[in-house]
């Protein structure tokens, strides 16, 4: 039996969606190191082969030992005022996002800086995001946490980055604007029967 949603209900990711991860990753490689990386080098999330090298170890030990960069990441261009006008127009917007155990405190601080206007706020770890929220929609940069969504008669937006330009079989939006009208037309356009 299908699953009677709440259309007003919005899961986002938070890194590469609100957050700008790689943005924020790229400024603080050039900072300690100088050196510029393309933004579109970074097209997986696997970023060891280019990464590594360059820090000379592993990238993601690097920023554990780092821990205090990724609270202080920009937010994505539109994000903040965007998710604004979504609560203003009555939907309930919930943070899902995926973080190890050591980055947790990230998000709390990251939250409390840029004061996005989430409700509710989930941190999986190995999760699927579909099975720990029941949002109508979800915006997510990765392609595979929407694919639960989808297939649980749910709405997937993918929010465009490099690493999944080569992905064109979902909702996909560029900019949060992009995001904004997307999520009316799915939820104001929507059917009963989804």
């Amino acid at each position: 039996m299908k699953q009677n949603y709440n259309k007003k209900h919005i899961a986002v990711d938070l890194d590469d969606v609100v957050l700008d991860f790689v943005g924020g990753l790229r400024t603080a490689v050039k900072t300690e190191y100088d050196v510029d990386i393309p933004e579109g080098d970074i097209n997986k999330w696997d970023l060891h082969p280019f990464l590594d090298p360059v820090i000379g170890g592993d990238w993601w030990e690097w920023l554990r030992s780092r821990d205090w960069l990724w609270p202080n990441f920009p937010a994505m261009p539109g994000a903040i005022g965007n998710l604004a006008k979504l609560r203003h127009d009555g939907y309930y917007l919930e943070c899902v996002t995926s973080k190890p155990k050591w980055a947790e405190f990230a998000t709390w601080k990251w939250l409390g800086k840029w004061r996005p206007p989430f409700q509710r706020v989930t941190i999986v770890h190995h999760e699927l995001k579909a099975d720990v929220t029941d949002a109508y929609i979800m915006i997510d940069d990765k392609p595979e946490n929407l694919d639960g969504f989808i297939k649980s008669g749910r709405h997937g937006i993918l929010y465009g980055r490099t690493h999944n330009a080569d992905r064109i079989e979902y909702h996909r939006v560029d900019n949060w604007a992009d995001a904004y009208y997307r999520v009316k037309e799915l939820t104001e356009g929507a059917t009963e029967n989804g």
